[in-house]
């Protein structure tokens, strides 16, 4: 229909009605769908960092996973056994010596520190060093312990020091305090520690484990101030830098630990380096019958560390 008044004419058409209800049924449909969508990806958002993980479902993998924040560490297994001795700067005596597992399997850190009087056969460790420096202790405890010592360090003092200060400080929960000056004018130290959390240097690492050895006999202190220094200085931090880190371990210590061995050993330094914090520790605590281990001792030794 038309009504034809002036130029202005305006056309009706008979079917506008119907057409006007079917625009109404699209628009509320329309508006269903949009509000659905809105509120299916907010719940996907919350359930799923990404679309490809929606899809992969259950399926997402670790190094997908790694690639949303969590570093993938290489895998390890196998365990490593270490001797570290320090002397003093002519290496006329040992100022103390310890055992240290790195068990890559249980990835764990078991240590035994041992007295430096250490009577094997007749022969203290000192009068084993004196023959063949750290290669000989390692032989002849090998053979006596029924364990493989794989590698072994000699460093002087200052060496010692100047190494474990290369790694940093840490914390050390100290019990009690000490005040102590030894009576030795040819090889002197002293220990000064408070109670409490105590920031632990080279120097104050060397005394206390020099201490805990020879004076105030406690192995089982000892034992503590390395598991607390190795947690804690092999670190993140330490790995990044652990070439030259490394380079000056060689260029300080008598030992038969190679840059092959270094390079052998990479991912297991980055795996207990990255996670320190989680890596379990253990403590063997030996005792002495007139310097000769106990055969309890002995078998706990070997115990914790067969391979």
């Amino acid at each position: 229909m038309k009504i034809f008044k002036h130029r202005g004419d305006i056309y009706i058409s008979k079917s506008s009605g119907k057409k006007s209800r079917e625009e109404h049924i699209l628009l509320i449909m329309l508006a269903i769908i949009v509000i659905f969508t809105v509120v299916f990806f907010a719940i996907l958002s919350q359930k799923y960092s990404s679309v490809k993980e929606f899809f992969a479902g259950d399926s997402v993998t670790v190094t997908q996973q790694a690639n949303n924040g969590v570093e993938e560490l290489p895998q390890i297994s196998g365990k490593s056994n270490f001797l570290i001795i320090e002397t003093d700067e002519e290496e006329s005596v040992i100022h103390f010596a310890f055992l240290v597992q790195a068990d890559k399997d249980t990835q764990s850190y078991k240590v035994c520190t041992l007295s430096p009087n250490t009577d094997i056969d007749g022969q203290s460790l000192y009068d084993l060093y004196s023959l063949g420096g750290g290669a000989t202790i390692q032989t002849k405890l090998t053979a006596y312990l029924g364990i493989n010592i794989d590698y072994y360090a000699a460093l002087k003092t200052d060496d010692f020091i100047e190494f474990v200060n290369k790694l940093g400080t840490y914390i050390y929960p100290s019990d009690e305090a000490i005040k102590f000056n030894n009576d030795n004018p040819d090889d002197k130290y002293s220990v000064r520690i408070g109670t409490g959390e105590q920031k632990l240097s080279g120097s104050e690492t060397s005394d206390l484990l020099r201490y805990y050895s020879n004076e105030n006999v406690n192995y089982a202190k000892a034992n503590q101030i390395v598991l607390y220094g190795l947690t804690e200085l092999f670190n993140a931090e330490n790995f990044d830098n652990a070439e030259a880190i490394f380079r000056l371990f060689i260029n300080s210590a008598t030992t038969n630990i190679t840059v092959r061995n270094f390079q052998d050993n990479i991912d297991a330094i980055e795996v207990f380096c990255k996670k320190n914090s989680d890596i379990a520790v253990y403590s063997a605590t030996v005792k002495y019958k007139s310097n000769v281990l106990t055969p309890k001792s002995v078998q706990e030794i070997k115990g914790y560390f067969s391979e």
